[in-house]
């Protein structure tokens, strides 16, 4: 089979990607459009066989290095790895690409994981070894995922749900307790979710900010939203969650008020000066007790929930934030944040039970909660949290390095080396 390298047809690669199983949202139409829009040197490029058919294709953007450009491909090629002939191709016409444009060498990071672990860290399965070590005889410099959040490029080391045995009917019995118990308890407080518009992310924007500058990290700005949000359009979805002060102290009341009648039947009008219950079975006593203790704790509750009203200065509170990114393969949580005045409203559960419910009604087989540490010490709250929903951490298969101007690419590595740099 023959095949020729070049820049592809926006919809067949868009047709292209969304069906090919590594498909995923770096290497979509929409993140090429994307980087367009932000003045990035962006193309498609790839293989086509004698019939035209795409048997081989990536989103390829290049930069300024010191002596030339580097070519990077995050998240793919996208191709059979397993085909020696059709990888070396696809990297030998990006090479003839790249020496058009001042290339000195291409780095890629394919879609595809090294191995996986349990919450604790034990490997599961076999690491996916031969492929590694097949890449890295191709390559001049290969890098498996350092442990540790990635600063460059997408996170290299994720936790994800597999999808497919979720039962449609009962997702939440999918997750573990914790997860149960803060759902469960969630239905309480009344947060209401919703899919937001443009105008809106401004708001979206100063609860991910001030999220960002509490846990110390850097937050995309605005602009880069409303980028994101014209050009993703149905695939990006900015969710809220929200609290209504008004309607949560009315469920307080009222469960308040159904404990108090139930306490009146069981025991008459001055149950709380009861002192002789003598003339009450050990059921009825019991129930008294229970009684006693939940009208205590509504009474703390409404008193609490009063208060926050008061503070808040609303009716209605923006709880939490998160933006997914959809496609046939995955659904992506990307970026979020919440506001630590609600934190014990735990909305952040909502979001992704409604998420996860989602993506199995819509048979996507994979929910993709992204980036963590890849630390199993118990130091990496993020993976605690995600960790509560089920699912493993993989650990992808890192970087490859193939030089377009060997030369220069040796000097570049030795400088690189003497600075500790990579």
């Amino acid at each position: 089979m023959s095949y020729k390298f070049s820049e592809l047809d926006d919809l067949d690669y868009a047709r292209f990607e969304q069906s090919h199983p590594q498909g995923n949202f770096i290497q979509s139409l929409e993140q090429k459009n994307l980087l367009n829009q932000r003045g990035d040197q962006v193309k498609l490029l790839g293989l086509t066989d004698d019939d035209g058919n795409i048997a081989a294709a990536a989103v390829v953007t290049w930069s300024k290095v010191k002596f030339g450009e580097l070519f990077s491909i995050e998240r793919g090629p996208l191709l059979d790895y397993s085909d020696t002939a059709l990888f070396q191709s696809f990297i030998d016409g990006l090479r003839h690409f790249a020496r058009q444009h001042n290339g000195l060498f291409i780095r890629i990071r394919p879609n595809i994981a090294y191995a996986e672990f349990t919450e604790k860290g034990d490997l599961i399965g076999e690491k996916n070894t031969k492929l590694v070590e097949k890449l890295a005889a191709l390559a001049s410099d290969s890098q498996l995922p350092a442990v540790g959040y990635s600063t460059s490029g997408e996170p290299e080391w994720q936790f994800v749900k597999d999808l497919r045995q979720v039962d449609p009917q009962n997702v939440v019995k999918s997750y573990n307790r914790q997860a149960k118990y803060h759902l469960n308890k969630n239905k309480q407080f009344g947060i209401k979710l919703r899919q937001i518009g443009k105008d809106e992310l401004a708001a979206f924007k100063k609860i991910t900010q001030a999220t960002a500058d509490r846990l110390h990290y850097h937050d995309k700005d605005l602009s880069f939203y409303e980028t994101l949000f014209d050009i993703y359009r149905d695939k990006a979805k900015f969710m809220f969650a929200e609290i209504n002060f008004k309607d949560y102290a009315r469920s307080i009341s009222q469960d308040l008020e159904d404990v108090q009648n139930k306490l009146v039947r069981l025991a008459g009008e001055k149950y709380q000066d009861l002192t002789d219950l003598s003339d009450l079975s050990a059921s009825a006593k019991r129930q008294l007790s229970e009684g006693l203790k939940t009208e205590t704790a509504l009474q703390k509750r409404l008193e609490e929930a009063k208060t926050i009203r008061r503070n808040s200065a609303t009716d209605v509170a923006l709880v939490a934030v998160a933006l997914f990114v959809v496609e046939q393969q995955e659904i992506v949580y990307l970026y979020s944040g919440s506001d630590e005045n609600y934190e014990d409203f735990f909305a952040p559960y909502e979001i992704q039970d409604h998420m996860i419910t989602e993506a199995v009604n819509e048979k996507i087989p994979l929910y993709n909660f992204y980036g963590v540490s890849g630390k199993f010490d118990g130091s990496d709250g993020v993976l605690g949290f995600k960790t509560h929903f089920n699912g493993c951490t993989r650990e992808m298969v890192g970087s490859f390095d193939f030089p377009v101007n060997r030369p220069k690419y040796q000097l570049y590595r030795f400088l690189k080396n003497i600075l500790h740099r990579q």
